[in-house]
Formats: C-alpha cells, sequence, structure tokens
C-alpha cells in the first residue's frame, strides 16, 4: 500500500479574534527544522504577523495565534515534515481541524462537501493559495443529483472569500466548487441554535477514493452517514459491511446503486452493536459520518488511504491531561496487526509505551488509562495498514463537547 507524502507547507484558512483559536505544530521528521508561520489578511492577503521556532525531532510548538489581531488565514512552512492541529474555541462550540495541505486532498481545483443541510446554519471559507486569480464555479446539488444552484466569483491571489446561506440556496444536498487556481475550503455547520459547530474541509475529487471505511459504528452513538457518487456519467454500485469488533465477522451488509452525485443515507440505526464499517464502490465515491449523542457532535469523512488517514505510521498531534481521550484502531489488513503506541510530552520525550495486537478486521481501544497523563503527542506504530480514530472529550472550559480526528500517517 502506498504511503502519503510527508506534508511540509500547511494551510489553516481561518484564525481570528472570533475564535479562541489554539495550533500546536510537531516536528515529524528526523532532524531538528526551522518552523515559519505567516498570517495573512483574509482580504488583502498582506502578511500582518510572523513567527518562528527551531524544534527538534517530535517536539511541540503553541505559537501565540492571540497576539493575531486581524481575521487572517495562517500557512506554515518547515524543512522537515510537520503536523499541526487546530482547536476554535467559543463556549460550547469546538472546531478542530488539522492543516490543510495537498498531501491530505484537502487543497486542490475540485472540491466537494458530502453535505449541506437547511435549518443549520453553514458558512464556507475559500482561500485562494494560488498566484493567479481563482475563477471558481459553486455547483449545489439536492440529495438526487440534481442541480439546483450555481454561483461564480472570482477570488485574489492570497486572499479568501467567505459565503453563507445569504448567498447559497437554502437545500439539503450536496456541494462540489471548481476552481481555476488551488484553494483550500473549510465549512462550518451550527447545531441546536449556535449551540453546537462542527467543521471540515472540502475533499478534493479523485478517481481513486472508491473504497472508505469508519472505524466505529454502532449504538453508542447515534449515526448518520451520506456517501456521494462522484461519477459524473455512471451509477455505483456502493456497497457497505460492518464487522464487529471482537471477532472481525460481517454482521450486516447494505448494498444499493447510486446515480451521479446522488447522496444516499443508509440506514446505521440497523447496526445493533459496535462495529467498524467499509464501504467499496465501483465508481469515485466521498462520504461523510455524523455521530450525534446529545449536545455531543463529531464528524468524520470517511478515512481512506489518499488522504493519509491509512497507512502504518499513524501520528496524533494532541493528547490532553484534564480531558478525556479515547481511541480506536482498525486493522484493515489480511494479517494480525502488532501496533506499538508512544506517547511523548510537548517537548518530544517518550512519556511510555504499550503494544497491542489486533487480528484481521478488529478493533482495539484504549484511553486516558493508559496514556499516564500526558500533554502532548501519541504515535501509533504498525506491522500492518490501520486506521486511527480519536475522541477527545472535554471536561474543563468546555465541558460536554467532542471532537474527533483521525490519525494522519507519517511516512514509513
Amino acid at each position: 500500500m502506498a504511503t502519503a507524502a510527508a506534508a511540509k507547507t500547511l494551510y489553516f484558512p481561518e484564525v481570528s479574534r472570533q475564535w479562541n483559536d489554539w495550533v500546536q505544530v510537531i516536528n515529524v521528521g528526523r532532524e531538528p527544522t526551522r518552523v515559519t508561520a505567516v498570517a495573512h489578511h483574509h482580504a488583502t492577503g498582506q502578511p500582518v504577523w510572523s513567527d518562528e521556532k527551531h524544534i527538534n525531532s517530535f517536539e511541540s510548538w503553541i505559537p501565540n495565534l492571540e497576539s493575531i489581531k486581524d481575521n487572517t488565514w495562517v500557512q506554515f512552512n518547515a524543512e522537515q515534515p510537520i503536523v499541526a492541529e487546530r482547536h476554535m474555541h467559543k463556549d460550547s462550540n469546538i472546531i478542530d481541524l488539522i492543516g490543510a495541505a495537498e498531501e491530505y486532498e484537502t487543497i486542490g481545483t475540485r472540491l466537494f462537501f458530502p453535505e449541506v443541510a437547511s435549518g443549520a446554519h453553514d458558512w464556507f471559507r475559500f482561500l485562494n493559495i494560488g498566484e493567479h486569480d481563482a475563477m471558481i464555479n459553486m455547483v449545489m446539488r439536492n440529495v438526487k443529483g440534481h442541480t439546483i444552484w450555481q454561483h461564480q466569483h472570482t477570488i485574489k491571489p492570497k486572499t479568501c472569500w467567505d459565503v453563507d446561506e445569504k448567498v447559497m440556496r437554502q437545500a439539503n444536498g450536496t456541494l462540489e466548487v471548481i476552481s481555476t487556481q488551488p484553494i483550500c475550503g473549510e465549512r462550518h455547520m451550527h447545531y441546536q441554535g449556535g449551540k453546537t459547530t462542527v467543521g471540515q474541509y472540502g475533499q478534493v475529487i479523485t478517481d481513486e477514493a472508491r473504497t472508505l471505511y469508519f472505524p466505529e459504528v454502532g449504538p453508542v452513538w447515534q449515526d448518520w452517514v451520506a456517501i456521494v457518487n462522484l461519477s459524473t456519467s455512471e451509477s455505483a454500485n456502493v456497497k457497505l459491511i460492518a464487522r464487529q469488533d471482537n471477532s472481525g465477522q460481517t454482521i450486516w451488509t447494505k448494498e444499493k446503486q447510486v446515480a451521479p452525485f446522488e447522496r444516499w443515507s443508509p440506514p446505521m440505526d440497523e447496526v445493533k452493536v459496535k462495529s467498524s464499517v467499509e464501504v467499496t464502490s465501483d465508481q469515485p465515491i466521498a462520504a461523510e459520518r455524523h455521530m450525534h449523542n446529545g449536545p455531543s457532535l463529531i464528524d468524520l469523512p470517511g478515512a481512506s488511504e489518499g488522504r493519509g488517514q491509512v497507512g502504518r505510521r499513524l501520528f496524533f498531534p494532541e493528547v490532553h491531561a484534564g480531558d478525556y481521550d479515547w481511541f480506536r484502531i482498525l486493522n484493515i489488513s489480511e494479517h494480525d496487526a502488532m501496533v506499538s503506541i508512544v506517547v511523548r510530552n510537548r517537548k518530544g520525550e517518550v512519556i511510555t509505551q504499550f503494544q497491542g495486537q489486533i487480528k484481521p478486521y478488529h478493533c482495539w481501544d484504549f484511553d486516558d488509562g493508559r496514556l499516564k497523563d500526558v500533554r502532548g503527542t501519541v504515535e501509533a506504530v504498525s506491522t500492518q495498514s490501520i486506521i486511527g480514530e480519536r475522541h477527545m472529550h472535554y471536561k474543563n472550559g468546555h465541558k460536554g463537547a467532542v471532537v474527533g480526528a483521525y490519525g494522519v500517517v507519517l511516512g514509513e
């Protein structure tokens, strides 16, 4: 299985005083490196803030984003591979996003959002990272895949364009954005009258994304999944397979012919035990999963190899002592996976290590009890291809909020 290339340039399309922004950047290379951060004004593209730091291998840096007074976007550069995670805090609203990168298929000329929802407040920001004007065309489709609205706009180089429901037509469906320059698209979706917010990047449309995974589905959360056929002309034969955690055995399947750009929401409530789900298709697909549990909400795309979420070395840019961290590792191979977990503090020092063996298509769950109450990072090294999912439950300042993320694949 191919390994995602390591990213040395990362983007965060929005950093501003409107949210309490926090970013942790980690050098995941073998050598020390200088990391530079530059904030650009969202409307002019002019640099308004910069900072830099030399950090050792696996050391973390938390730049002083509080000193940024403007509405900006931020770029991070390094000579070594880096991984970064950003949390946006505003009362009970928490959004967590890793830095956008071409290597993660979150920067490109065709972006796709598997869900837009009438009744929830949607807000989008598009960042043109190119050197020329980006001519973009937004295409909104309903759940059947029929185009119901289009809009054109020009974004100057190194600037952002924000769009919300005042411009976009109210609809339940999907959104595609086609650009003449590489762009990144960030979406915030506000639930429950603004009490809960989730955020995600637009996914680059490729021909390769035909197998996706959801490491956790089951009765603990109210799961909702959207699967979209990205073919412009061919129907897709989409199949879901749920496998029970402790046996790896298939316990549920569902299959459907999905028309071009149709959105299918399979009945996930039929899965009665905690399971992992594999989604396969004969056409390119995109997917999104929402997990609901009272005021807690997690949204995750379907994990895929191309987006840097399937591999043998996974990295989680943050664990936070004082809040509750929970991890799940899914072995998607035909052989037993021997997995080593390495927990480091922010200085990059190894605090604890432990091992687990995961049978094919089984999952391994572990939590704070194994992490030694650390603020830092977690790496998972495996003999087989795995996917890692982390849930972070806030216990203190944002009690009740939950965020979720996949581990980022590092170079072999």
